[in-house]
């Protein structure tokens, strides 16, 4: 697996790993409780929550499990949203991407065009499956992800912000369904 991620323009968006910086971004973004309400971490509270996750989480990735930091989605130079892979299954060889984005750019297409790209740059990586969840109630995150040709693959029970559990729904997509 690669442990870093080369930037990547894509029209009017700019992928690039999160840095220290992105931190006052990355908790605007990360304080809203309507993004946060599908995600099993937030809102944060306090700045210094946002600047933690990066450097505790993000930056320790690629020292712990041999997976890159992950890209933040910038437009004018400001970090909006985030994507990256997680949960790589060797057995499978498969990977999990993960992604939010701020509130003001929803359906515009910004993730629709980096998952897009993502799931290509794993394919190319050389894995097999890419796996997408969401919880059952993010109707914009399953039309996202079915709009990409993913597939439906199975269910399971997961735990939000809030540790409330809701019904995670899995969809996969194949190298070789391309």
């Amino acid at each position: 697996m690669i442990t870093y991620l080369k930037p990547k323009r894509l029209g009017n968006i700019f992928l690039r790993e999160i840095e220290e910086a992105d931190y006052l971004d990355f908790y605007s973004i990360g304080s809203d409780n309507e993004v946060c309400k599908y995600l099993n971490w937030g809102p944060f509270i306090k700045p210094c929550e946002a600047l933690y996750t990066i450097k505790e989480i993000f930056n320790q990735r690629p020292k712990e499990d041999m997976l890159p930091k992950g890209y933040a989605i910038l437009m004018d130079n400001h970090m909006i949203g985030m994507i990256d892979f997680h949960s790589e299954n060797q057995k499978q060889n498969s990977i999990e991407i993960g992604y939010f984005l701020s509130r003001k750019y929803w359906g515009l297409g910004i993730m629709h065009k980096a998952l897009t790209y993502m799931v290509d740059l794993a394919f190319s990586l050389g894995f097999d499956k890419v796996y997408l969840g969401s919880i059952v109630d993010n109707l914009r995150s399953i039309h996202l992800i079915e709009s990409l040709g993913f597939k439906y693959e199975y269910e399971s029970v997961g735990e939000d912000s809030s540790n409330l559990l809701h019904i995670v729904k899995y969809y996969s997509k194949y190298k070789n369904e391309e």
